[in-house]
């Protein structure tokens, strides 16, 4: 038992800012691989109608592309506000971080498909199952560090009880929208577009004390 104790104490704990700038990277690199989607208009005349065609032809994409990165960018700002509060990193967070960085890599991957495909069941589906996925990973993180450090003073447990309420919009409103999926792809497309658009909103500002205001 001694020597397993000493074993454990002569793991070193992972630089915090070596874990965030690692982060960082997965956060660009799936942000970069989202406008790669895009593909140049190919026509054999190259005419100002026929490209202009071919442009407007692509409008639809925008949408699954805005949606995915304003996801990616909200997950990251939520990401870097929600390390702020650790002080070092033990194997638990690496590992949960590491399921939330698989599941953000993967996202231009079904944006593509929605981007190319449109608004069918199997496309939307798809996007609407990656998305869930992605707010589970992120509460369970979340949930992770939180009970190691907002847990000392009625600040704290208010802090927590606020992001936790702001973060179940995402992790029941996915897979509900996926759900919607089957019957009206289209709709669920705009309901993952609005919960963007909600996650926008600072939580800071839903946190913040009178006296701070």
């Amino acid at each position: 038992m001694r020597k397993r104790s000493e074993a454990k104490s002569a793991i070193p704990a992972m630089n915090k800012a070596r874990v965030e700038s690692f982060s960082d990277g997965v956060f660009a690199f799936a942000i970069t691989l989202l406008v790669l989607g895009f593909q140049v208009p190919d026509s054999r005349k190259a005419e100002e109608l026929v490209l202009r065609k071919a442009l407007i032809a692509q409008l639809p994409q925008l949408i699954p592309y805005v949606t995915s990165f304003a996801t990616i960018g909200i997950i990251w700002l939520n990401h870097h506000n929600m390390f702020h509060e650790v002080d070092h990193v033990e194997r638990g967070t690496l590992v949960l971080n590491l399921l939330l960085l698989l599941v953000v890599s993967f996202i231009p991957y079904p944006t593509a498909v929605l981007g190319r495909y449109g608004a069918l069941t199997s496309s939307a589906v798809l996007y609407g199952l990656v998305l869930t996925l992605l707010g589970i990973a992120y509460t369970i993180l979340w949930h992770h560090i939180a009970r190691r450090r907002l847990n000392k003073s009625a600040e704290d447990a208010m802090k927590r009880r606020s992001r936790t309420l702001r973060n179940l919009v995402g992790t029941l409103g996915y897979p509900i929208a996926t759900a919607i999926a089957f019957v009206s792809p289209k709709t669920a497309v705009l309901i993952y577009f609005a919960l963007a658009i909600f996650y926008f909103v600072p939580a800071q500002m839903l946190e913040s004390s009178p006296a701070q205001r």
